[in-house]
């Protein structure tokens, strides 16, 4: 190779932080212009209200579990289940625990299709599906109600 090697330690390291730069702009969060919801819509408040659900199980559960801050143990009769649920205002989230009564066959996958259908949103659907016994939560796209 011919050429100094400060003057390639240079154009190296101006090369470098150009990149560096591109990356810092590019991974950067952007603010938000705005800080509420867009025009036009209104900001719900179905975080601390209660929630119909219906849960439907691939296989007779010996145990269920639904967690929201408020522990709800339905009856595990025959599919699917159906209740009320209470949201959580300052975390809204659901978890679920499923204990199957006969274990799963090798490789056999067992599922929970929960459906929210809160007051004034759409129709919330979220599969839960496992090996085995089912022990997973679902954090909610319902936004806390805003305080004064």
């Amino acid at each position: 190779m011919r050429g100094s090697p400060l003057i390639r330690f240079i154009l190296l390291a101006l090369a470098l932080a150009a990149t560096g730069a591109g990356m810092v702009r590019l991974t950067s969060q952007k603010p938000k212009a705005t800080t509420g919801p867009p025009a036009g819509i209104e900001k719900s408040t179905v975080a601390g209200k209660r929630v119909p659900f219906h849960l439907l199980l691939s296989a007779p559960a010996a145990a269920v579990e639904l967690d929201t801050g408020h522990l709800v143990h339905p009856s595990p009769g025959p599919s699917p289940l159906s209740g009320i649920l209470e949201l959580d205002p300052k975390n809204p989230r659901i978890a679920l625990i499923v204990r199957w009564r006969n274990p799963p066959a090798t490789g056999e996958h067992r599922f929970a299709k929960l459906t929210l259908e809160a007051p004034g949103e759409e129709t919330l659907t979220h599969v839960f599906d496992a090996a085995g016994d089912i022990d997973d939560q679902l954090e909610l796209p319902y936004p806390a109600p805003e305080h004064d």
